[in-house]
């Protein structure tokens, strides 16, 4: 009996706790002070003997999806700035990288597409749950490492870090509000005005038309391709929020195609003067262009041949017309 009442009293305990006011905000979840649950990928690499390439990044990602978040990538060719720490604070780092020198354009994209294509979604999340990352780490900086090395044909030495931080601390950061969303522009100015988006990579999704699509082995430079942006944070919520304010589709023009020994294909659209976006193809499938860029006219070509026989011809027709005028008058 004694073990009934006591079962009875416990009940009535648990129905007044679901029943009475929580004692924290419910708004807050307890996944805010979990580390690891956000992480970023800090690099800083650099050519020891020749010294003409300098480069940084920082890559922003959550840890349970892959997603990525932010992405800081800076390559020159003249290193005018302080060298990088990859030790350093993310939010520190993210403000020194561009200070490196000026932003070597055609390098910067070659080179941020082979560190995408290295450290994919699922690496980022294995690394961030990972309770010593360490070795993780030293795999995924070889692997980057060697991508960049094929592609410089230089000696590269590679300095990498990996840092882990909680929902709280990117709110605080501004980089996410409380409800898990980029943080809104201030008044009076925009989000790309306050923060440099160069050197900035953003995936889209190709939109197939099949019918009327235009292949991606015909694209051309400034044929208007139509994508499709996800919203997240940093650059691409900020495009895509923009994109749905003013009831506009996303159609930006081709910079250029590059095709790779694999079946990978990029192409580079142009966003803005910063921001670049990028999307992969692994097939030539027609995609939908609203319109053709521009296309060299064909030159007309003249036969050299045809040239000196008019030549003779009139040259011939002149000397009959003053032997004419000659035997008349």
């Amino acid at each position: 009996m004694a073990n009934s009442q006591e079962l009875d009293i416990m009940k009535e305990k648990n129905d007044l706790d679901l029943t009475g006011q929580p004692d924290s905000d419910p708004k807050d979840s307890p996944m805010d002070d979990v580390p690891g649950v956000y992480g970023a990928l800090k690099c800083y690499f650099y050519t020891p003997k020749r010294g003409d390439i300098w480069g940084a990044f920082c890559f922003l990602f959550n840890g349970t999806t892959g997603e990525s978040m932010e992405n800081v990538f800076w390559v020159t060719r003249a290193l005018v700035g302080p060298s990088i720490d990859a030790n350093m604070q993310w939010k520190a780092l993210n403000k020194m990288i561009p200070k490196m020198g000026n932003y070597e354009k055609s390098l910067g994209e070659k080179l941020s597409v082979l560190m995408l294509d290295s450290f994919s979604p699922g690496v980022r999340v294995k690394l961030c749950q990972s309770v010593d990352p360490s070795e993780q780490l030293e795999t995924i900086s070889s692997e980057i490492r060697n991508a960049f090395e094929r592609a410089t044909h230089c000696f590269l030495e590679f300095k990498m870090s990996f840092e882990c931080m909680t929902k709280q601390e990117l709110t605080s950061a501004g980089v996410l509000t409380k409800e898990n969303v980029p943080a809104e522009p201030r008044a009076g100015k925009t989000e790309v005005n306050e923060r440099s988006f160069a050197g900035t990579f953003i995936n889209c999704l190709p939109v197939i038309d099949p019918v009327h699509g235009t292949p991606v082995s015909e694209l051309a430079p400034d044929d208007m391709v139509e994508v499709k942006i996800q919203g997240g944070v940093g650059a691409a919520e900020l495009i895509h929020k923009y994109l749905a304010s003013t009831n506009q589709d996303a159609v930006f023009p081709v910079e250029r195609v590059e095709r790779t020994d694999t079946d990978k294909t990029y192409i580079f659209l142009k966003i803005n003067e910063e921001a670049k976006g990028i999307v992969t193809v692994t097939k030539d499938i027609r995609l939908r262009v609203l319109r053709r860029g521009y296309r060299k006219k064909k030159s007309i070509t003249i036969n050299l041949d045809n040239v000196i026989f008019i030549g003779i011809l009139i040259a011939a027709i002149a000397v009959i017309a003053l032997v004419v005028r000659f035997l008349l008058f």
